[in-house]
């Protein structure tokens, strides 16, 4: 049936009205007003293939679900029980589903709302600050001031180097990275030929995503996956009225795709909206997309061969990004490098040799009951992405990386990427925030050498968006003192060296790592902005600030990222532009 379905054959409908011909049964659907009996018992990854109802004057009904195969057996069983065939009727799976949606929405609006946060508290980040936390912060800010009041050159003079080691200590990470050698991705595993294909799970969470949802339906209709075995759940909001029109007319006649409207509460975050649709998936595998991607066709069936012929904890795959505007604009030039660097390059080194890989928040493929098992996402965490790449290597599963890309676009304009750049310092502080709670703990649970590397790794990305401009500033300041007055002694030549290094070394770690994965047409179009990597970094520091102030103020509030026009610098750039429907409401 569902070959027949998915092959546009025949819709659904009437394929269940024919299979109800045959059985000389009604077709029906279940009423609102209906309720599935033992509806805990019936799970989406094996939709039951006989639900039973009770409306509220306590009447049953039967609905079934025949296969083809089994039509057969069926009549036969209903000769042999008349009584059954009066309150039995056909139907379709999807209003199965819906009516299992309609049961559990209460229960699973809760269970997102909170998620970790109701049974692990200490791993959610609800709660930014611990008491303990709370209190180390406010003594070591408080010895701070007083050092400096009392002592400002001696105070400086111990922090400076201090701080200048430790940055130097991330730039070397990424350094490394940079020249070490780049293990292979091996994107041809074979299969044993007479496996079936599993059913594969696509969330999209779309909010205020009305212009792009045409084109985001195309992208997905042409991943290289049978329709009969991929169900896309497209997860809108419930008070986003023109982004849920814009989905109904795109998925209309797309039996694989469907829509998960999520009652608006707060907190109002992605990751919310993806606890809310995780139940609602029957996958043995799930991806997770965002609106303006458009993923390689071949990247579900590469995913499928890396977990087949993966280790037993291979957990998730992550997607590599590529920034498709980026000769287009210098904002989005850097954040294109910035993305060449990280997902192909950085991210695969770290898999490679083992290491916490922080996910980025797009084209994740999960072992879905992997996913569910370790509580899903984080409803309070801005960058839900970096906290459950951790969740997952703290319960000891691994992170590796695929080689077929999705396409993205990047922001244009400033106060659009500002607005994500505040959103993810955020997100990366609270996430480090949550697992340093119990560092002893973590330093167990992963290891002394990958708690390093977890150090390196978010406090460096956090002090980075700082510490760029500082270092640059204290680099030509001291060369400035040198040129009027000389070097005075050997510890200020390792300060001024230490200085330089972080200067420098931010610099040529950036374009080692990226563009060693940039081809030659990116190279061609992307090059040319390298000069303005130190103004991108200025422009990062401020954003940082701004994050800071939220993670007191605003913790989790969750400022949405267009990607339609009001990203783009051009406002007539024509891939863009909204068609207009006629004879809609």
């Amino acid at each position: 049936m569902a070959e027949i379905v998915a092959s546009g054959a025949a819709d659904a409908r009437t394929a269940a009205a024919a299979t109800a011909d045959v059985l000389d049964l009604p077709f029906d659907g279940i009423a609102p007003g209906d309720r599935i009996i033992a509806a805990e018992r019936c799970k989406p990854v094996a939709l039951p293939r006989l639900v039973k109802t009770c409306d509220d004057e306590l009447r049953t009904k039967l609905f079934l679900l025949p296969k083809l195969e089994g039509l057969d057996r069926t009549a036969d069983f209903l000769w042999r029980r008349p009584e059954m065939k009066d309150r039995a009727r056909v139907t379709t799976e999807a209003e199965i589903k819906s009516a299992m949606a309609r049961q559990s929405e209460r229960q699973r609006l809760d269970a997102a709302v909170l998620s970790l946060a109701a049974k692990q508290p200490r791993q959610s980040a609800r709660t930014v600050l611990e008491a303990g936390q709370a209190i180390g912060l406010m003594l070591a800010f408080g010895l701070l001031l007083w050092a400096l009041f009392m002592a400002p050159g001696t105070t400086f003079a111990i922090l400076h180097p201090l701080a200048g080691v430790l940055f130097a200590a991330c730039l070397t990470l990424r350094l490394t990275a940079a020249v070490d050698r780049q293990l292979p991705i091996d994107a041809q595993v074979t299969l044993r030929p007479s496996e079936p294909p599993p059913l594969y799970s696509v969330l999209v969470a779309l909010y205020h995503e009305a212009a792009v949802v045409d084109r985001l339906v195309r992208a997905l209709s042409e991943l290289d996956w049978p329709a009969s075995r991929i169900e896309v759940k497209l997860i809108c909001e419930g008070d986003d009225a023109a982004t849920i029109r814009a989905v109904e007319r795109a998925i209309a006649g797309r039996p694989q795709f469907e829509m998960v409207v999520v009652p608006p509460c707060e907190p109002r975050t992605k990751p919310k909206a993806l606890n809310y649709a995780l139940p609602l998936t029957a996958g043995e595998f799930l991806v997770l997309y965002d609106a303006e991607d458009e993923p390689d066709p071949g990247q579900l069936r590469e995913a499928f061969r890396r977990f087949r012929s993966g280790k037993a904890n291979l957990v998730c795959l992550q997607a590599p990004l590529v920034v498709r505007n980026g000769a287009d604009n210098w904002l989005a030039g850097i954040f294109a490098l910035e993305y060449a660097a990280l997902f192909r390059r950085f991210l695969p080194w770290l898999a490679g040799h083992g290491f916490p890989v922080p996910l980025g928040g797009t084209s994740n493929h999960f072992i879905r009951s992997r996913l569910v098992e370790i509580g899903g996402w984080d409803s309070h965490n801005v960058t839900e992405d970096a906290d459950l790449g951790m969740r997952f290597y703290r319960a000891g599963y691994r992170v590796e990386t695929l080689s077929c890309p999705t396409m993205e676009d990047a922001p244009e304009r400033w106060a659009v990427w500002h607005r994500q750049r505040t959103r993810w310092t955020k997100g990366w502080a609270q996430t480090w925030l949550v697992h340093v709670r119990q560092p002893g703990v973590l330093c167990r649970q992963i290891g002394l050498r990958n708690f390093v590397v977890f150090q390196l790794l978010f406090v460096g990305m956090l002090a980075s968006a700082l510490a760029h401009p500082v270092f640059l500033a204290l680099a030509i300041l001291a060369l400035v003192n040198f040129a009027s007055n000389g070097l005075s002694n050997a510890y200020q030549g390792l300060v001024f060296g230490l200085d330089l290094f972080n200067a420098v070394g931010g610099y040529a770690a950036f374009i080692a790592l990226s563009i060693g994965a940039l081809d030659a047409r990116e190279r061609g179009g992307l090059v040319k902005y390298y000069p303005l990597l130190y103004l991108y970094w200025l422009l990062i520091a401020v954003a940082a600030l701004r994050a800071l102030g939220q993670l007191v103020s605003a913790p989790h509030l969750w400022e949405k990222t267009p990607h339609d026009i009001r990203s783009r610098a051009d406002p007539r750039d024509a891939r863009y532009r909204l068609e207009p429907h006629f004879g809609e409401d």
